[in-house]
């Protein structure tokens, strides 16, 4: 179990440090929007911000109910499939499939962009601590249903790799934006 808590927390790492440098990025690209209908690079670290919280809720309540099912000394191993399930989640980082956001987690587009990095760190500061109390794989003693792409029941490392994932694709969208954006600068003739 070392090593999935192991790879869950790089994932963890990984993604929120590459979010964090978004917001040094300058004011200008993080309001530019290709179209009414794209959102900003403001909008997409807001709305990480907004999913992160609800996740979290489940995450954290998940986590409370896995340490009181713990008893010492058990070794909870994971089973033979255990593995294809972050396979399934890793696709939610592409854009293979639909997603339709529900109204909660569309962003405003006004809320203060330290507000947002403030939030974020303490997500996943809240990642980290709970996948420090479930180092010992306690995390696959409870399962919650995940309906985004029809991923089931995960555990609480899955649930966790799946922010990550969810992360990952707006990286991604968000590098787009950054590339549409040099690209409408050269064709403005903007240095």
């Amino acid at each position: 179990m070392r090593n999935v808590v192991q790879f869950v927390r790089e994932a963890l790492i990984n993604n929120f440090r590459e979010l964090d440098r978004w917001f040094q990025q300058d004011v200008v690209l993080l309001h530019y929007k290709p179209s009414k209908e794209q959102w900003s690079i403001r909008e997409v670290l807001e709305h990480i911000s907004l999913t992160n919280y609800f996740l979290l809720l489940t995450i954290n309540k998940s986590t409370r109910r896995a340490l009181e099912r713990k008893l010492d000394g058990l070794i909870i191993m994971p089973s033979k499939d255990y593995e294809e399930k972050f396979r399934q989640i890793e696709v939610v980082s592409s854009k293979s499939f639909g997603w339709v956001n529900p109204a909660h987690l569309e962003p405003s587009g006004t809320r203060d962009m330290a507000e947002v990095r403030t939030l974020l760190k303490q997500q996943f500061a809240q990642c980290m601590y709970n996948l420090s109390l479930l180092k010992n794989g306690e995390g696959r003693l409870v399962h919650t249903m995940m309906t985004v792409n029809d991923l089931g029941k995960l555990d609480i490392y899955q649930y966790i790799f799946f922010l990550t994932r969810h992360i990952e694709r707006h990286l991604a969208q968000m590098r787009e934006l950054r590339e549409q954006f040099e690209e409408s600068a050269v064709l403005l003739g903007v240095d």
